[in-house]
């Protein structure tokens, strides 16, 4: 079976400067759609983004957690790298043109066009140059509820619902604009969260991050 990839469900940090909005507060408006407006202005305007991920996911038929963590980067348009730190280490790296899944204890890559692997991925798509909140979700209009570490927390409903995903939620540091973390559910009840933290914007990577070249000896899989 081909693993289906959950970042990422992308730092956000995966997942960034200046902020283009005319309320002071908007965790004060009367409902989430100017708070949305600025998050996804905020990573429009990103060079590059860099953060450490917290991930943990709740499978809802053996009801218990599974924790992981590691490091991504985006370069905007249409280039990301995930690394999974051990016990279990993996890879995603999208280089605009294709997506590569590389898990090196099985000496296995697998390789997708970036639009087929990422076209349900959202909330990173709009990281990528793609995207659209008003366009792809419904919410309801009151104000957005207190969510952990002083983030205020956003739900939104996929106008177009997929197995993958029938909720996202959105946790944003206001008055920065900044994802603190994301949660998704999918039509079965189970639940991924994205913490994150040590966010770089516009450092500066080197392009080489989003190249992929398989070890001698690895399996490649084309779906």
């Amino acid at each position: 079976m081909i693993p289906r990839w959950r970042p990422p469900h992308t730092a956000a940090g995966l997942l960034p400067l200046a902020l283009v909005l005319a309320l002071a507060s908007p965790a004060r408006a009367a409902g989430p759609a100017p708070l949305l407006r600025c998050v996804q202005q905020r990573y429009a305007a990103l060079r590059d983004l860099s953060a450490d991920f917290a991930q943990e996911s709740r499978v809802a038929s053996l009801g218990r957690p599974r924790s992981r963590a590691g490091r991504l980067y985006f370069l905007p348009p249409g280039r990301m790298r995930w690394e999974y730190e051990p016990p279990d280490p993996q890879l995603i790296v999208a280089d605009g043109r294709q997506v590569w899944f590389y898990r090196p204890e099985r000496r296995q890559a697998i390789v997708q066009p970036v639009d087929e692997a990422q076209a349900r991925q959202t909330p990173f798509l709009f990281l990528l140059g793609k995207g659209d909140f008003a366009r792809d979700f419904s919410w309801e209009e009151r104000e957005p509820a207190p969510g952990p570490a002083g983030a205020v927390s956003v739900r939104l409903r996929p106008r177009a619902e997929t197995p993958e995903m029938s909720l996202l939620e959105l946790e944003i540091v206001p008055g920065e604009c900044r994802l603190a973390g994301t949660v998704v559910e999918d039509a079965f009840g189970n639940r991924t969260r994205l913490a994150f933290s040590n966010e770089r914007a516009n450092a500066g990577l080197e392009p080489g991050l989003f190249r992929f070249s398989p070890p001698a000896g690895t399996e490649i899989v084309k779906p």
